[in-house]
C-alpha cells in the first residue's frame, strides 16, 4: 500500500493486476489523517474493493472473503428476482424468511453444514406432523404441510446451488442432505383440496350472512376457475355479457399494503394465464349484480368505497370459518379453483379444457385431482353395473 498527501487529505492506494488484460490497475481512498489506525483502515477497506473488482470480473470471489448466508441471499435476490413475476418473487421471500428465522445471516456460508441442514429439515417434518394433529399448535413457521415443506426444501437448495454455479462455494451442502419424507395418503391429500356440494353449499351460505361479497367472489371463483387475485382485479370492461365471456388478463397486486394503493398488475402468474372463460348464467347474475352503478374500468368486485379485495382478507375470513365449521379440508381461496377443477371433472369435461380454465398448461395438482374424481366416478359406476 502506498500513501501520498494530496491538499488537505491524505490518498491510500494499492495495486492490482487486472485479469483480464494483465496490467496493473490502482485503487484509492481518502482519509484525513495517517496514523497507524488509519493506515491499517485503508488497508482492509482497499483490500475489500480490489477484491469485489476481482470477483466482478471473474465471477469468483477471493479465497479469504467468506461470503456470509445473508450476502448470498442479497445476491442471489438480486440476480433472480427481475425474472419473477411479483406474486412468485412474495412466495419466494417468505421461504427465505423463515430460512433465515434458523440461520443468522450473518453465518459463514462455508460453514454451513449437511448435518445442519438435516437437522433443521428433521425438525420441521416433526413441527408439521404436530401442526397436522393440534390445529391450536403454532410452531415456528408457516409451513403446514409436507408438500409445503417441500416446495421451501425446493427453494432452499436452489439457493445454494446458485452459490455453486458462481464458484462461492465448492459444492453445495444440500448434497448430502438425506430427508425421510413421512408418508402420506396421496387420496386423503387430493380430496383435502377440495369441497364437495354440501361443504361449497354450507360454506356460501355461511359467507351469504356475514360477507356477501366474499360468497359472490369465491362462489365466482367456483364457477370459473380463476385465482382470487385474477377476479380481484377484474374489471368491468373484461367481462363481455352478450357472448359470455371473462378475459382475464391480469392479477391485483397488494405489494403497497393500503387498500387504496392496489393496482392491477396486467401479467397474469404464468403465460397461460392469459385466456378467455365461457360464463354461466349464474356467473352473468353475479356479474350484473356487481356492475350495477359502475363505469366499464372499474373494479367488479370492490368494498364500499370501491376498493378491491385482497387474498389476505379474504383468507382471514376463510380462518374464521374453519374455526366452526372442521370440513377435514385444506380451505383457502385456492380451495374453490380446485372445487372447479373436481367439479368439471365430475362432469366429464376433458382436462384440456380445465386447464385452460384455471390457467395450468401443466399442474400437477390439477392432474392429480381430476384423475381422482375421474377414477372414483369410474369405481362408482362399476359398484352399480354389478348391481344390475
Amino acid at each position: 500500500m502506498f500513501v501520498r498527501k494530496y491538499k488537505d487529505k491524505w490518498r491510500f492506494g494499492e495495486r492490482y493486476k487486472d485479469p483480464l488484460t494483465d496490467k496493473w490497475r490502482t485503487i484509492t481512498i481518502s482519509a484525513d489523517r495517517n496514523t497507524r489506525n488509519t493506515r491499517h483502515e485503508a488497508q482492509i477497506t482497499l483490500d475489500k474493493k480490489i477484491n469485489a473488482k476481482l470477483a466482478n470480473i471473474t465471477g469468483e470471489r477471493n479465497k479469504h472473503a467468506q461470503m456470509t448466508l445473508g450476502e448470498l441471499y442479497d445476491t442471489y435476490w438480486k440476480e433472480k428476482r427481475p425474472s419473477w413475476r411479483y406474486t412468485s418473487a412474495r412466495t419466494y421471500r417468505t421461504s427465505y424468511k423463515v430460512f433465515f428465522n434458523h440461520f443468522d445471516s450473518e453465518a459463514k456460508l462455508s460453514k454451513i453444514t449437511s448435518l445442519m441442514l438435516t437437522n433443521h429439515f428433521d425438525s420441521l417434518i416433526s413441527e408439521v406432523l404436530k401442526k397436522q394433529k393440534n390445529k391450536s399448535y403454532k410452531g415456528t413457521s408457516n409451513i403446514h404441510s409436507i408438500s409445503g415443506l417441500k416446495i421451501y426444501y425446493a427453494r432452499v437448495s436452489m439457493m445454494f446451488n446458485y452459490a455453486v454455479r458462481k464458484h462461492f462455494i465448492r459444492e453445495t451442502p444440500f448434497k448430502d442432505v438425506h430427508i425421510e419424507w413421512p408418508k402420506e395418503n396421496h387420496r386423503a391429500l387430493i380430496e383435502q383440496k377440495y369441497l364437495d356440494d354440501d361443504e361449497l353449499k354450507i360454506l356460501l351460505n355461511y359467507f351469504r350472512k356475514v360477507m356477501p361479497d366474499f360468497a359472490d367472489i369465491f362462489e365466482w371463483q367456483y364457477l370459473t376457475g380463476m385465482r382470487f387475485g385474477e377476479a380481484a382485479a377484474l374489471y368491468l370492461k373484461d367481462i363481455d355479457p352478450l357472448k359470455k365471456l371473462v378475459h382475464v388478463n391480469g392479477t391485483l397486486m397488494y405489494n403497497a399494503g393500503r387498500k387504496e394503493d392496489f393496482v392491477k398488475q396486467n401479467v397474469p402468474k404464468t403465460d397461460s394465464s392469459f385466456r378467455e372463460i365461457a360464463l354461466s348464467d349464474r356467473a352473468i347474475e353475479i356479474y350484473r349484480k356487481h356492475a350495477k352503478g359502475k363505469r366499464q374500468k372499474d373494479f367488479l368486485f370492490t368494498d364500499e368505497e370501491g376498493y378491491p379485495y385482497s387474498v389476505q382478507h379474504a383468507n382471514n375470513y376463510l380462518k374464521i370459518f374453519r374455526k366452526t365449521h372442521d370440513f377435514g379440508k385444506i380451505i383457502s381461496t385456492h380451495t374453490f379453483r380446485h372445487t372447479h377443477v373436481s367439479k368439471l371433472a365430475e362432469l366429464g369435461v376433458p382436462l384440456y379444457v380445465i386447464q385452460h380454465n384455471v390457467g395450468h398448461s401443466n399442474s400437477k395438482i390439477t392432474r392429480d385431482v381430476y384423475l381422482h374424481v375421474t377414477k372414483k366416478a369410474q369405481q362408482e359406476l362399476r359398484n352399480k353395473l354389478n348391481k344390475m
